[in-house]
C-alpha cells in the first residue's frame, strides 16, 4: 500500500534504496510503528534518510502524501482504494443479513449505542474546551496521541489560530526541545518544518556563509611570527625524556596562509540577488583568518577593469592587468554571478554593455586569462542548477561553466566549491 509513497519520495529528490525500503517493510511487519501514522513517520525518518539535510524534504513529501488522510474523499484513488482490503469491499457489497439487522436494531444494542454516543459527545466537548483554553493538541486528558483533536480542528492541513497559539515558550516540536509535546499528530509535526534550516539546497544566510568559509583554511607554521604558542606534544616528549622534570617547549603559531580574491557581479540581472551577494560580502569581510583578502566587482563579465565598489562607477576601478601582475598564483578566486548575459557581451570585442567602456578583448578571453593565472578558482551561481540551460543566457552560462567549475550558491554548493579551492586541481 505504500509503493506510491516510495515513488513520490524518489520523484521529489529523496533516494531511499531498495534495501532501506525493505528494511522499513520488515519493521512495519514487526509492528515497530505501533500501528500509528506518527510511529510510521518516525520510523520512515530513521530508516529512509541518511542525512539531516533531507529531513525537511521528507516532511514536505509526507505532508503531500498523507495530508488528505483525514478526508478520504480527497485522497488519491490508488491510495484510498488500497487502504480497504478486497474482503472488506466484498462484505460491504453483500446483501444485508436479516439476522444481523434484527440483532443490530434490538433494544439492548440501541441502549449500548446511545450510551457510547453520550461518552463520545462528552469527550468532544471537553476536548474543544481544552483547545479554546490554549491546551496543546494531542496532549489533552482524553487523548493519548491518537490525533483525534488534530483531525477535528485542522483545515486544509493547517491548525486554526486558537490551536496554533499553543506553540509557546518551552513547548516545541522536536522531542525534548522547544515546541514539543508528547502525542502530537504526525501531520502536525511534518507541518512544523523544524528541519528546514538543515537543508543543503537552501539559499544561505550570513551565519551559514561564515560556517562554510571557516573551512577555507590551510595552516602553516612557516611565518614571521614569534615563538609564543605552547607546543604540547614536544612539551610532553621533552618532559618524559627528563624523567618528569617539566620542560616547556614553545613554537610558532600556525597561521592560515589562504589568500583570497572575491569577484562579485553587480547590478543588471544580479539585482534580484543583491541581498544574497551582500550577505556573502559581510560574512567574508568579517572573517579575520585569511592572509590576504581582496574584493572586486564587475558587471556581467570581467573586462579591462575591475571595480572597487558595487556601483561600478566610471573611474572607481583598477586595471585587470594590474591585478594579474600584482597578485601571485597562490590566490584562490571566487566569482559570484549568474553568468547570464547576451552572447555579444561574452564573445565579442566591444561587447561590454557599458558602451563608454568598450573592451578590446572579448570577455571570455579575460575569463580564460584569469583562470590560467589563478588555477584554483570557482564560480558560485545564485540561479538554481536546473535552470542553467533553460533561462535566457543559458548559452553564456554553459560557456563560463566550461572555464570554471560552477556551483549553486547553496549550503551544499558552497561546501563543494570550498573543497575544490583547497584541492590541488
Amino acid at each position: 500500500m505504500f509503493i506510491p509513497f516510495f515513488y513520490l519520495l524518489r520523484a521529489r529528490g529523496l533516494k531511499p534504496s531498495i534495501i532501506q525500503w525493505m528494511t522499513l517493510m520488515e519493521a512495519l511487519d514487526q509492528n515497530f510503528a505501533d500501528s500509528s501514522l506518527t510511529g510510521f513517520y518516525h520510523l520512515c525518518r530513521c530508516i529512509l534518510l541518511c542525512s539531516e539535510a533531507d529531513f525537511d524534504k521528507f516532511d514536505e513529501v509526507f505532508i503531500e502524501f498523507f495530508n488528505s488522510i483525514n478526508d478520504r474523499g480527497k485522497m488519491p484513488e490508488e491510495v484510498s482504494t488500497s487502504l480497504i482490503p478486497e474482503e472488506m469491499l466484498d462484505w460491504l457489497g453483500a446483501p444485508e443479513d436479516p439476522a444481523f439487522l434484527e440483532l443490530y436494531y434490538s433494544e439492548e444494542h440501541m441502549a449500548i449505542l446511545e450510551g457510547l454516543m453520550e461518552v463520545i459527545e462528552r469527550m468532544l466537548r471537553k476536548l474543544e474546551e481544552q483547545i479554546k483554553n490554549g491546551n496543546l493538541i494531542g496532549g489533552c486528558e482524553v487523548c493519548t496521541g491518537c490525533g483525534l483533536c488534530s483531525r477535528m480542528f485542522m483545515k486544509d492541513g493547517k491548525l486554526p489560530e486558537e490551536a496554533d497559539m499553543m506553540q509557546g515558550e518551552g513547548q516545541g516540536s522536536a522531542p525534548g526541545g522547544k515546541g514539543w509535546k508528547r502525542g502530537r499528530n504526525a501531520i502536525a509535526m511534518a507541518h512544523d518544518r523544524i528541519f528546514r534550516d538543515f537543508r543543503d539546497d537552501t539559499v544561505l544566510d550570513i551565519r551559514q556563509y561564515q560556517m562554510a568559509f571557516r573551512k577555507l583554511r590551510q595552516y602553516s607554521s612557516i611565518n614571521d611570527s614569534n615563538i609564543v604558542e605552547l607546543d604540547i606534544d614536544q612539551t610532553i616528549k621533552r618532559t618524559s625524556e627528563k624523567a618528569g622534570l617539566l620542560q616547556i617547549v614553545f613554537k610558532k603559531p600556525r597561521k592560515n596562509i589562504i589568500k583570497l580574491i572575491v569577484l562579485i557581479d553587480s547590478d543588471g540581472s544580479m539585482s534580484q540577488f543583491a541581498e544574497i551577494s551582500n550577505k556573502l560580502f559581510q560574512a567574508v569581510s568579517k572573517a579575520n583568518h585569511y592572509k590576504d583578502l581582496k574584493f572586486y566587482y564587475y558587471h556581467n563579465c570581467v573586462y579591462d577593469h575591475l571595480y572597487n565598489d558595487p556601483t561600478c562607477v566610471n573611474g572607481k576601478w583598477i586595471d585587470t592587468e594590474h591585478v594579474l601582475r600584482n597578485h601571485d598564483t597562490e590566490y584562490r578566486v571566487i566569482y559570484v554571478g549568474d553568468a547570464s548575459m547576451a552572447d555579444s557581451e561574452l564573445f565579442r570585442m566591444g561587447g561590454n554593455v557599458l558602451f563608454e567602456r568598450s573592451n578590446a578583448l572579448p570577455g571570455i578571453e579575460w575569463l580564460k586569462r584569469m583562470k590560467r593565472k589563478y588555477r584554483r578558482s570557482v564560480w558560485l551561481n545564485p540561479i538554481a542548477k536546473e535552470e542553467w540551460e533553460r533561462l535566457y543566457g543559458g548559452a553564456t552560462i554553459q560557456a563560463v561553466k566550461e572555464v570554471f567549475p560552477m556551483y549553486e550558491l547553496t549550503v551544499k554548493g558552497l561546501g563543494n566549491a570550498i573543497k575544490r579551492l583547497l584541492s590541488d586541481r
